[in-house]
């Protein structure tokens, strides 16, 4: 039976549970047909499987605030996330019957779950194609794999409009980008680490893409070696700006200063330079303020309304999303 648990197939055993390998290779054995899920929120809202959850599953304070704020449902649903640690005890007392958990963010929470009893599948999302695979992987588990490909094929289209926009810049007019967060502007998101590949996907560089690990700190002398044409400020929950940037004795010789070009990359309804369903915005966003000239008639809130009410039941303007 083992030897059939690939991505394809998902195998009957005969106590009607099936076996299935997530994303760190590990054979989980869940049921087959489950109806109590938590973790991993937005992928579970993207398929639409969200009255499956029997915790809140989206713990970002700003957009969990406005989803409690929208849908009584949500605001009724407990909270299992302390900080940055699970109440083991508090999940193992709703009884999920698997627990999708982030194999990056979540390894100490995971560990503890296990011992607990409970099922855990871990899943990926530091480059797109983690990301995609996770969607996939979740709605084989779920049994929606029809949902799971539509919101797939929608952010293939997203990817699509911005590749057609910029396949064609040369590799020496590609635009020079620093992504910054979260402790400082000095902290710089690696060759290593998601934002790169949105950075390269938008038609930029990541100027720290041969620095390895996640979020390295750097120093202003390395930051002016770079000299990034821009600048992108993400998941600082507030500690920095770009008028602070701006102000910045150590960036005035920095061209992204120079040229008024450092942006706050959109965050305060869910990070875009995280995985689904906000990375693929990203990807448009970052495009389109790279190179406003070649997306012009791209109207980025009209994307992202849509986006939003179609994969969390509420567009982006309602939760309160800013660009």
């Amino acid at each position: 039976i083992l030897g059939l648990c690939g991505c394809n197939n998902l195998p009957v055993l005969g106590d009607q549970s099936v076996i299935c390998r997530d994303q760190q290779g590990q054979l989980v054995r869940l049921p087959r047909h489950i109806t109590r899920i938590s973790g991993e929120g937005g992928i579970v809202y993207a398929l639409g499987q969200q009255d499956k959850l029997v915790d809140r599953g989206i713990y970002f304070t700003q957009e969990a605030e406005a989803m409690a704020r929208l849908d009584p449902r949500f605001a009724a649903w407990p909270i299992i996330l302390e900080g940055k640690t699970v109440n083991c005890e508090a999940l193992v007392a709703l009884r999920p019957q698997v627990i999708f958990a982030n194999a990056a963010y979540h390894r100490a929470d995971k560990e503890q779950m296990e011992r607990a009893g409970l099922k855990v599948f871990a899943v990926k999302g530091e480059t797109m194609a983690e990301s995609f695979e996770a969607v996939r992987l979740v709605g084989r588990v779920l049994g929606c794999e029809d949902k799971a490909g539509a919101y797939l094929d929608d952010c293939r289209r997203l990817l699509k409009l911005v590749e057609d926009r910029t396949r064609d810049i040369p590799a020496d007019k590609r635009l020079k980008v620093m992504f910054a967060g979260p402790k400082s502007v000095y902290t710089v998101a690696t060759g290593a680490m998601l934002q790169t590949e949105i950075i390269k996907r938008a038609g930029g560089e990541n100027v720290a893409s041969d620095l390895k690990g996640f979020w390295c700190d750097v120093s202003s002398e390395q930051v002016a070696r770079w000299d990034p044409d821009v600048i992108f400020l993400g998941s600082s929950k507030g500690l920095f700006d770009a008028r602070m940037v701006y102000r910045d004795a150590q960036f005035r010789t920095v061209t992204a200063v120079k040229e008024k070009r450092v942006y706050v990359f959109p965050s305060n309804v869910g990070w875009w330079d995280l995985p689904p369903p906000h990375c693929v915005l990203g990807v448009v966003w970052a495009a389109k303020t790279l190179y406003p000239q070649r997306f012009s008639d791209v109207d980025m809130l009209r994307i992202a309304d849509e986006f939003y009410a179609k994969y969390r039941g509420h567009t982006f303007t309602a939760l309160g999303g800013k660009l």
